[in-house]
């Protein structure tokens, strides 16, 4: 329901589904359906129940599982596993043709665990190599959880099973609800601090999200009525300049300067705060990441030499995403001004770009003084600022940068340590010229 157009995720709801039905089969067949021995209409359609829910757990789990791993890794690409979802149906087809499920439902083990058991494996070798070549650290911790729900599960699952089964211990699947409990807790842990199967259930983006629209609405309101009273400043205090100028009021004149001096910074403020918080129209075109990293530097060449900052820049690859490049380019160089100010007594910039088979990530990485851990969590919300300038500063910059790339279709995480510096990683949608 989080993220239902992600086929990993539900190939992963698949799973664990499949694998749930198996307790509801014991669950119709040994609480529900003795409880209707004398009613043989309503007892024949509790067998069947038992026994369909069965076939389900058995043959279709593994299936599920093969088909989540397939999606998760990203490996083969979505045509193929299209065809491959008939073509390792094939195995279930056959069990359901020679061991049907009514009236009598028998699972051969000894035959099944030869297509069950490549299918579990392959899956689970699937899960680790997405976890090994992950290289975004947010990403990469996503999918180790990820393991660590599925993976012990479903060797536990296979074991008690199958291979108990095959060696005559028929009561050891009894003790599967232990790692369906782990299941449980890891999933819901995962779910709302780390994420799982790339879905991430998170109250306070819910909730910046809102917070973006109200503050979009309640500035332009509050923008519209100062306009106009700052006109009136305007207009009477260079009617008062004036008539100062033709009586020969000096102290008068230079009050007067002061009062428009003041109106000319607060109609700037006002215009900084609406251009951070407005509701951007995006002027799409195709640009290369490169070029508009490239712009944005040659802009700060300055900052960067006077504060002693060496960038190293380790963009190899020629990557082109959709977007608007001013929006965009405003982005980064937020991004770069702040590794800037984090960084007064020089060190490094390092930026780099890579991609996956979905986006185009653009990684900033600075070794500043990193964000304290008590105001991690507080950095996109609005005029929230830990810079020693709140004037200047009004901790609108990062709600920019995340309203802007949310815009995009794309993400902007943070990977902060305290002392050693900070890494933003923003990732985009690949174009189809890139796939």
């Amino acid at each position: 329901m989080a993220d239902f157009k992600n086929p990993s995720a539900r190939w992963a709801s698949a799973t664990t589904f499949c694998g749930g039905v198996g307790g509801l089969s014991v669950v119709i067949g040994e609480q529900i359906k003795p409880l209707f021995e004398s009613n043989s209409d309503v007892f024949q359609y509790l067998l069947l129940a038992e026994n369909i829910t069965a076939f389900v757990s058995d043959y279709l789990t593994p299936y599920s599982f093969i088909f989540f791993g397939l999606s998760y890794s990203e490996i083969v690409p979505r045509k193929y596993i299209r065809m491959l979802r008939y073509f390792l149906f094939i195995p279930v087809i056959g069990m359901i043709m020679f061991y049907p499920v009514y009236p009598t439902f028998v699972v051969p083990y000894s035959l099944a665990t030869f297509w069950v058991v490549p299918y579990i494996l392959t899956g689970i070798i699937l899960l680790i190599w997405s976890y090994i070549m992950e290289k975004n650290p947010f990403t990469k911790r996503s999918r180790f959880y990820t393991c660590l729900a599925f993976i012990p599960t479903m060797i536990y699952a296979v074991t008690t099973s199958y291979f108990l089964r095959i060696m005559d211990i028929e009561e050891g699947w009894r003790y599967n609800y232990w790692i369906a409990l782990f299941l449980f807790v890891v999933s819901i842990t995962s779910l709302f601090r780390f994420g799982l199967v790339g879905v991430r259930l998170r109250v306070q983006r819910q909730s910046l999200n809102y917070s973006i629209q109200q503050l979009t609405a309640e500035t332009s309101v509050m923008n519209h009525g100062m306009k106009n009273d700052l006109g009136l400043i305007k207009l009477y205090g260079e009617k008062i300049k004036n008539y100062a100028m033709t009586t020969n009021q000096v102290n008068l004149q230079s009050d007067i300067d002061i009062i428009l001096q003041m109106h000319e910074k607060m109609q700037n403020t006002m215009m900084r705060i609406q251009q951070q918080t407005k509701d951007q129209k995006l002027y799409i075109g195709e640009y290369r990441v490169v070029d508009m990293v490239e712009r944005c530097l040659y802009q700060s060449k300055a900052k960067l030499k006077d504060s002693g900052i060496k960038v190293m820049n380790s963009m190899k690859c020629d990557l082109t995403i959709c977007c608007d490049r001013l929006l965009i380019e405003e982005v980064i160089n937020n991004i770069v001004s702040n590794a800037i100010e984090a960084m007064p007594t020089g060190g490094e910039l390092t930026i780099d770009i890579a991609k996956n088979r979905k986006n185009v990530i653009l990684i900033i990485k600075d070794t500043g003084i990193g964000i304290p851990k008590e105001h991690f969590t507080r950095i996109l919300e609005p005029f929230f600022s830990t810079k020693s300038n709140p004037k200047e500063n009004f901790g609108l910059g990062l709600l920019f940068c995340y309203n802007v790339v949310r815009k995009h279709g794309g993400k902007i995480d943070f990977y902060t340590n305290e002392g050693v510096g900070t890494t933003v990683y923003l990732a985009f949608p690949r174009i189809k010229e890139n796939r």
